[in-house]
């Protein structure tokens, strides 16, 4: 069967190549520059990072706090948090929907925190999410991020 190309994936062409069209966050900046949100979803193993020595926990903290405050100063962070435990999950079984504790229960790595970016393209986004302290902090720390294009319905910010 012949893979065809994700919706979203022709609407960021779209966009990029498309000067009268509104980026996905409704900015169109001068020179004709899109800006796109971005949402990054920062994975982390509990128990590595439980783990860490409470200096090195200190020193992960502190680069990341600055990591978030060069994000802020240069407008590219729209929204930055830690998650304060496991996600739920709601899935159908059969007509009923039923509450599970997270997506995947036997996964070590699970979501720790998210950020939200509004950049003017996919590659300064994965240049963000490339230069996060928590990927090389040390090794075996596991972890790492994913990165979503945000797609708005109606071009307002959110």
């Amino acid at each position: 069967m012949a893979r065809h190309p994700q919706p979203l994936y022709l609407l960021q062409q779209c966009i990029r190549t498309d000067p009268g069209v509104l980026s996905h966050s409704g900015h169109i900046y001068p020179n004709g520059a899109f800006y796109v949100k971005y949402l990054m979803l920062v994975y982390g193993n509990e128990e590595i990072w439980g783990s860490l020595p409470d200096a090195d926990l200190a020193t992960l903290i502190g680069a990341v706090d600055a990591f978030n405050e060069r994000l802020r100063a240069s407008g590219e962070l729209v929204d930055v948090q830690g998650l304060v435990t496991r996600a739920r999950a709601v899935r159908m079984a059969g007509d009923t929907p039923v509450v599970t504790d997270g997506p995947y229960l036997e996964a070590k790595e699970y979501v720790g925190s998210y950020l939200v970016v509004d950049v003017d393209s996919e590659q300064r986004a994965l240049e963000i999410a490339r230069s996060y302290p928590g990927l090389r902090f040390g090794p075996g720390t596991g972890g790492g991020i994913e990165v979503w294009p945000l797609m708005t319905r109606d071009g307002a910010d959110h």
